[in-house]
């Protein structure tokens, strides 16, 4: 498996989902629909990509504007403790994602309780995951602090639809005590398989034909929230068992089933300032990968490693419609090996910068009004670490590399 949890291009589209969600709510309310409290929102933002040294999202090396994202979504208050909601969405960045029309989103939420200082409730159906600050938010660039995520999120390692929502149920929980507010959000997801995309961003077997499935996979964060929002520390981890099983030829007339179970536990450390014209942000990561591999029933792979990911940003509000940013953000495959020296000591011919990347970011956003906002952000990246490889299959990755990302965006 690849050292980054990875993922390929867009999901399907299933519209029986929320067929079965709007026809469940006319049997369980059978209100009038002058009664129904709803809402329609819509985005669509274009981007354009220059870099220097390596592909982000298509042909970058030459300028691409064939990254773009747009989505439509609705809610529907069917009850004072019952809503319905879904988010249909399109996406091109390159080799992670295609365009493909998907359903990001469709759930039922049905809070139990709510009382002056505590309500919980229970989402059912494609629920978006709770995991740091912004995976439930990354896919609106008005609500992203930047058009590229930190490297913690994966963005250009295409982890955005295994990371953003999955099909489950999900726990959630808030209660006020004096100057906090304290949230928990559990998340237990059905067993699935993966798309073609998908599995060949996260495995590679030499052209032997695999498959691949998600057998086991949950998340939890728990978050204080003190003195209306002034200081937010948090806690989130995401879990994830794949399933591997591929015939391997062992005679011209025979094979052998190579079988692996794939742990994946991501843990986030978070934690954020909020003052009047200004925010400071940091998180930390780290994935503790677990494979165990056997062919025809013995022992054949049997590994552990730990990759880690951590960023310091900065926001400033020069006034409501001009903001800046700046981050830096550091990233290593191997958290015990930073420099990469010792496993390129151990793997002849590889580029000790291709296990780290070290990422400089500054940028501007202009915002008028409530539907128009500009973006723009330029990197100084040193390492390789964060560049999709299928992207750059016909190139040599470049250590010392730039990126300057413009994105124009509307919503309503």
């Amino acid at each position: 498996m690849t050292d980054q949890f990875t993922k390929g291009s867009a999901a399907g589209w299933r519209p029986s989902i929320l067929h079965a969600l709007f026809v469940s709510s006319c049997l369980l309310t059978c209100r009038p629909v002058a009664a129904l409290d709803y809402q329609v929102h819509g985005y669509g933002a274009q981007g354009f990509v220059l870099s220097d040294g390596n592909n982000v999202f298509g042909d970058s090396s030459h300028g691409s504007v064939n990254y773009y994202e747009a989505g439509i979504n609705g809610s529907v208050q069917l009850r004072p403790d019952l809503m319905f909601a879904a988010q249909a969405a399109i996406r091109d960045a390159g080799i992670t994602d295609n365009g493909v029309p998907r359903l990001d989103y469709a759930l039922a939420d049905y809070r139990f309780l709510s009382l002056i200082n505590s309500n919980a409730g229970l989402r059912i159906g494609q629920v978006k995951n709770t995991i740091g600050f912004y995976n439930e938010t990354r896919d609106v660039i008005f609500t992203r602090p930047s058009i590229l995520l930190p490297s913690a999120y994966g963005e250009n390692q295409g982890t955005r639809s295994l990371l953003f929502a999955a099909p489950g149920a999900q726990l959630y929980t808030s209660t006020v005590l004096g100057d906090h507010e304290l949230s928990l959000v559990g998340t237990y997801s059905r067993n699935r398989g993966l798309s073609v995309s998908q599995k060949q961003l996260l495995i590679s077997l030499s052209g032997l034909p695999f498959d691949l499935r998600i057998r086991d996979s949950w998340n939890a964060q728990i978050m204080d929230s003190i003195d209306g929002g002034r200081w937010q520390i948090a806690f989130s981890r995401f879990y994830a068992r794949f399933a591997l099983k591929a015939p391997v030829p062992v005679t011209p007339s025979s094979a052998e089933d190579l079988l692996g179970n794939i742990d994946v536990p991501i843990n986030f450390f978070s934690v954020r300032y909020n003052a009047r014209k200004f925010s400071i942000t940091a998180e930390y990561v780290i994935n503790t990968n677990k494979d165990f591999v056997t062919l025809g029933g013995m022992p054949y792979a049997v590994t552990t490693f730990s990759s880690d990911s951590e960023y310091l940003q900065a926001e400033y509000r020069l006034n409501p419609a001009w903001h800046l940013m700046a981050r830096i953000d550091t990233n290593f495959l191997d958290s015990g090996d930073r420099s990469g020296h010792r496993y390129a000591d151990v793997t002849p011919g590889t580029d000790p910068a291709s296990r780290f990347s070290y990422d400089f970011t500054t940028g501007i956003n202009w915002q008028h009004g409530d539907h128009w906002g500009v973006w723009a952000e330029y990197h100084w990246i040193y390492g390789t670490s964060v560049v999709q490889l299928l992207d750059n299959a016909d190139r040599t990755p470049d250590d010392h590399w730039s990126l300057f990302m413009l994105m124009a965006g509307y919503k309503f």
